[in-house]
C-alpha cells in the first residue's frame, strides 16, 4: 500500500465534507484508504457517521478529544502505507491534482519526505517555497503541513507529535525530525488548498506563542546548524583557494 490519508475532524460536518468530496477520485480510482479520526460529541458525530455510508476506501476511528496531535498519533497508529498525508477537515484536494502523476512520484521516490505548496482557500494565495538560503532551519514555520508527504517509517524512527502542543506541533516535529539525517524533496506544485478557518486549521494567537517556545527548546541545534554551514562556507573558500595558487 502505497499512501494513506489521515484526516482528523471534530464538529465541523461541512468541512469535512468538502474534504471528503475531495478525495472521492484518488481513494476510488487509485484504490488509497483515508482514516478519519473523528472527535465529533452527539448529533455531529451520527452526521460524520451517516456521511460516510456510501464511502469507499475509508477507515473511520473516533477517538475523545484529546487534542490534534493526539488525534494525528492516533491517525499514524492505524495506518499501514508507506507514505503518510495529513489532509485535515476543511482541507480538500487542489483542483489541478494530478493523482497518476502523484503516486507515480511517490512510487519512485527515495526521498523520506516530499513537500509540496498549497493553495490558501480564502485568498487563492500559493506562497512560494523560501529561497535556498532560508529553507533550513525553518524560523519562519514555512513548511505547509497538509502538502507534507511523509514514510511512515520517520515517526517510527524519530517519534511521533507532541502532544504537549495545541496548534503548533507540526512545526516542532519538523525541526525534530528534520534535523536527523533524513532527506527531503520540495516540489513546487500545489496539491492542497488549506482551509484557514476550518476548526482544525484555524490560526490563532497559540501559534506564535507555541512556535517561540519551539525555537527556544531547540535554539543549541538550530545554532550548531548554523555554525556547521559556516565551517562548511570556510572549507569551501579555503579549498577554492588551494586550487588558484
Amino acid at each position: 500500500m502505497i499512501l494513506n490519508i489521515i484526516t482528523v475532524t471534530k464538529d465541523d460536518i461541512e468541512g469535512f465534507k468538502k474534504t471528503i468530496i475531495s478525495t472521492k477520485k484518488i481513494r476510488e480510482e487509485f484504490n488509497i484508504y483515508q482514516i478519519i479520526v473523528d472527535s465529533s460529541i452527539g448529533e455531529n458525530k451520527k452526521k460524520v457517521i451517516n456521511y460516510l455510508q456510501n464511502e469507499k476506501n475509508i477507515k473511520y476511528y473516533w477517538q475523545k478529544p484529546l487534542g490534534i496531535a493526539a488525534a494525528f498519533n492516533f491517525g499514524l497508529k492505524n495506518a499501514e502505507a508507506d507514505w503518510v498525508w495529513f489532509l485535515n477537515g476543511g482541507d480538500e484536494v487542489h483542483d489541478c491534482f494530478d493523482a497518476g502523476f502523484f503516486l507515480n512520484l511517490l512510487s519512485h521516490s527515495n526521498s523520506d519526505a516530499i513537500i509540496f505548496q498549497i493553495e490558501y482557500a480564502q485568498s487563492s494565495l500559493i506562497p512560494k517555497h523560501p529561497q535556498m538560503w532560508a529553507l533550513w532551519p525553518p524560523l519562519l514555520s514555512w513548511i505547509p503541513h497538509p502538502s507534507t508527504i511523509t514514510r511512515r517509517y520517520l515517526y517510527d524512527k524519530y517519534g511521533m507529535f507532541d502532544e504537549s502542543l495545541s496548534i503548533a506541533m507540526d512545526y516542532e516535529y519538523w525541526i525534530r525530525c528534520f534535523s536527523k539525517d533524513v532527506t527531503v524533496d520540495l516540489v513546487s506544485i500545489p496539491i492542497a488548498k488549506f482551509d484557514q478557518i476550518g476548526s482544525f486549521s484555524e490560526l490563532n494567537h497559540l501559534t506564535k506563542a507555541e512556535v517561540r517556545k519551539i525555537i527556544i527548546k531547540y535554539l543549541w541545534l538550530i545554532l550548531k546548524k548554523w555554525f556547521n554551514k559556516g565551517l562548511i562556507l570556510l572549507k569551501s573558500l579555503k579549498d577554492s583557494s588551494k586550487v588558484t595558487k
